[in-house]
């Protein structure tokens, strides 16, 4: 059985592909602008590839995939030292509820 696609979602950006979007990536358009690429599972590029954001002349997801040199990840830092306080019953990511595995 075939799950239907949501109204509004996202389709695979291959031309002439009408499969639904199943992994996502980014391109950037101008300075400081970055757009979302969606495609489906067909014409996904790598897990490694889609972690980068790719200029926007890049050819992915097409036949001959990443044509282009991607941004270098950036490393990585802390969204916020200090947890936040919060209500009754939530905790931080970093901890888990009473009994969960």
């Amino acid at each position: 059985m075939t799950t239907p696609t949501p109204a509004g979602a996202p389709g695979c950006i291959a031309a002439s592909c009408t499969n639904p979007a199943t992994v996502q990536w980014k391109r950037r358009t101008d300075p400081g602008h970055v757009v979302a690429v969606f495609s489906c599972d067909n014409h996904a590029i790598s897990l490694d590839a889609a972690a980068h954001v790719h200029a926007t002349t890049c050819a992915a997801p097409g036949p001959t995939g990443c044509t282009c040199t991607p941004e270098p990840i950036q490393p990585s830092t802390p969204a916020q030292a200090t947890p936040p306080n919060l209500p009754p019953g939530w905790v931080t990511p970093a901890t888990s509820p009473t009994g969960a595995a």
